[in-house]
């Protein structure tokens, strides 16, 4: 069994605490200060410094340093095969598609990224990879019925899989080797937390996939806060906005809006501000994800709050992971470094949920112009298969 199902992590993922603790800056040090000792001593004070300010920056901060120490003229290949379930275009999975990128060619890994809702189409990658002998599969489980058998699989011949973003309680299960991501049962009960502290009493919850254990554990225990919850699955490519303000107008109870990414976002804001013409009951919006879009709803007040889970480093963070523990006798003897390396493969990391509101807008704002991603002239080591 892997590392990551061997030390009852999975249990507290499942959200046994009643109110589980949201991840903490501590956290984010931990991480800048591990990148730090096995990349270089060098940008340690740098890293720490900007982990405090938001641990996006972490792998920008550490970028040359970490070149300059793991990435060796005599490296041994390694190949990372990064498999998950967003739509083709997805911003949000463009942005974890660009942090997976970015590791590849810091740590010199040949990377293969496909991002398919098919589930059939995903068992057939994994299958694929295996047989190809990649050294570490990555995985999103969102729907994890058709995938998990070939994750279960792959695990048992020993090949290392990491899961990102969802399914972080089916990952314990099977053992996988770590997590990178979000636990969504403590978001799910966050956002609802925020929402009852502004009033919300029926919650309107709209997602853009069918089948996904993600959205549907984030709506459930939202609503659980709340109080009473109405579920609404819409069609991206469809009329979201009409249907939005269809079932706003249906129940004269419902006063908050819940939607589960940035392309659903804008389309809810509009219906809102068309019932808000005839209706005088007030009604919050609340988002995942974040882009510019969502930071001036914020401010602007149209949205009450985001909801991040860092999705760049949600790619970045498994392949670097992955080269760092072919050179963890590097470290041996430095216990800082090792037990962080022996943190993540038993705990994961955890990147969110984290919360952008008028009280940090501008902040957040501040820092991701000032974060630069890495950028080189190497080409980029993702292939695609078509």
């Amino acid at each position: 069994m892997g590392r990551f199902g061997t030390v009852g992590h999975g249990s507290r993922l499942r959200g046994q605490v009643e109110r589980p603790a949201i991840p903490t800056v501590g956290r984010r040090v931990m991480i800048a200060q591990w990148f730090a000792r096995v990349s270089g001593t060098g940008s340690r004070r740098l890293c720490v410094t900007l982990a405090l300010i938001s641990a996006a920056l972490i792998a920008s901060a550490c970028y040359e340093a970490a070149r300059e120490r793991l990435v060796l003229d005599d490296a041994a290949p390694m190949s990372v095969a990064i498999i998950v379930h967003g739509a083709s275009g997805d911003p949000f999975w463009e942005e974890v598609r660009a942090g997976a990128e970015d590791a590849a060619r810091t740590f010199d890994v040949n990377l293969f990224w496909r991002s398919t809702p098919d589930g059939s189409e995903r068992v057939r990658l994994i299958d694929e990879v295996v047989q190809q002998g990649f050294d570490v599969i990555v995985v999103s489980l969102s729907d994890p019925d058709p995938v998990a058998e070939v994750v279960s699989d792959a695990l048992l011949i020993g090949v290392t899989v990491y899961v990102i973003n969802a399914g972080d309680a089916i990952g314990s299960e099977l053992g996988v080797d770590s997590y990178f991501g979000q636990v969504e049962t403590v978001a799910g009960l966050a956002v609802g937390d925020r929402l009852t502290e502004v009033g919300a009493t029926h919650l309107l919850c709209v997602k853009h996939e069918e089948r996904n254990v993600a959205l549907d554990t984030r709506c459930s225990r939202a609503g659980q806060r709340v109080g009473a919850l109405t579920e609404l699955y819409v069609d991206p490519e469809g009329p979201v906005g009409e249907q939005v303000e269809a079932a706003i107008r249906a129940d004269s109870t419902i006063d908050a809006v819940l939607t589960m990414n940035t392309l659903l976002m804008s389309e809810a804001t509009d219906a809102i501000d068309r019932i808000r013409e005839t209706d005088t009951r007030s009604i919050v919006h609340a988002v995942f994800e974040l882009n510019d879009l969502v930071l001036d709803a914020i401010e602007n007040g149209t949205v009450l709050f985001a909801v991040d889970q860092q999705p760049y480093l949600q790619g970045y963070l498994p392949v670097a992971y992955s080269r760092l523990t072919q050179y963890s006798h590097r470290t041996q003897g430095d216990e800082l470094a090792d037990a962080l390396l022996q943190w993540i493969a038993g705990r994961g990391v955890l990147l969110g949920p984290g919360f952008v509101d008028q009280g940090n807008v501008d902040r957040v704002r501040s820092a991701t112009q000032r974060s630069q991603t890495p950028s080189g002239t190497d080409e980029q080591s993702t292939e695609e298969t078509e």
